[in-house]
C-alpha cells in the first residue's frame, strides 16, 4: 500500500473549511458524515500531529460563518 502524502496544518485548514461548506450545503447528513470520516482518517494517517479537536473546531467555526452569511443573504439584512 502506498504511503499517504504528508499534509501540513495549512492543508488541514483548507480541508476543514471545505467540510464546513459541505456540511452546510449537502442535502444529506449521511453523505457529509461519510466524507468527514474518510478525510479525518486520511489526515490522521498523513501526519502524526493532526489534532482532531482543532480540526473539528475549525469546521464548526467556519460552518457558523457560512450559515450567518447565508441567513443575512436570504433574510435581506445584508446592506
Amino acid at each position: 500500500m502506498p504511503k499517504v502524502p504528508y499534509m501540513t496544518k495549512r492543508h488541514f485548514i483548507v480541508l476543514a473549511d471545505e467540510l464546513a461548506h459541505n456540511k452546510f450545503y449537502y442535502n444529506s447528513q449521511i453523505a457529509y458524515h461519510e466524507q468527514y470520516a474518510r478525510l479525518t482518517e486520511y489526515c490522521q494517517k498523513s501526519n502524526d500531529k493532526f489534532n482532531l479537536i482543532t480540526f473539528n473546531k475549525r469546521i464548526d467555526d467556519t460552518y457558523k460563518r457560512v450559515k450567518l452569511v447565508a441567513e443575512k443573504s436570504v433574510g435581506g439584512t445584508d446592506a
